[in-house]
């Protein structure tokens, strides 16, 4: 398995075996990096085209967070 960090996030990388192909998924960079405590930000993905899905969807994801967050500092607004 290989990690090749990319700013805030990293491309995990795990090679084809005899049993199963290459894997790929987005990992939080900097996080620890044995197995049971690495913060996937996708599942593991077998294709080009699955990969791609999973990027594509971040954007929904984070609009979504920033639209909470706006929500969040209305409703504050004026109570500091």
């Amino acid at each position: 398995m290989t990690m090749r960090q990319i700013g805030t996030f990293a491309l995990q990388i795990e090679p084809a075996t005899t049993t199963t192909p290459t894997r790929v998924s987005i990992v939080v960079s900097g996080a620890p990096q044995d197995e049971q405590t690495v913060i996937h930000l996708s599942p593991d993905c077998v294709t080009l085209e699955e990969f791609e899905g999973q990027i594509n969807g971040l954007p929904d994801e984070l609009d979504l967070l920033r639209a909470e967050a706006r929500r969040a500092f209305a409703d504050n607004a004026g109570h500091a």
